[in-house]
Order: C-alpha cells, then sequence, then structure tokens
C-alpha cells in the first residue's frame, strides 16, 4: 500500500510544499533541502497542496 506525506523542502523563494509518495520517498531521503516531512492520512492523500499546508504549516524557527 503507498503512503503519502507531505513534504517541505528549500525553495528558491522560502519554503515548498510537496507531496510524494512512499514508492518514490527512499530516493529523496538523502536530500539536504528537506525541512520537515509529515505523514499524512489517507483521507488527506487526495487533498491538494494548498489544502495540506493549511493543515501541516512548515514549523516555525
Amino acid at each position: 500500500m503507498t503512503e503519502w506525506y507531505l513534504v517541505w523542502v528549500e525553495g528558491l523563494r522560502g519554503p515548498e510544499p510537496q507531496k510524494w509518495s512512499s514508492d518514490a520517498l527512499w530516493g529523496q531521503l538523502g536530500r539536504q533541502d528537506v525541512i520537515v516531512r509529515f505523514p499524512l492520512a489517507d483521507r488527506e492523500a487526495d487533498l491538494s497542496l494548498d489544502q495540506l499546508a493549511r493543515r501541516h504549516p512548515v514549523p516555525r524557527e
């Protein structure tokens, strides 16, 4: 079963949300630009990035 994650990465203009699947996650684990990764519940997997970013905002330092 595929698991989904909302991932905040450092972008050119600040933090950017991305949605990653567990199928592609292993190739991304070594990335240095990842700020935080939130596992998504099944009901959240189909939400848009905007909706997910509001539910799981990037942590403030």
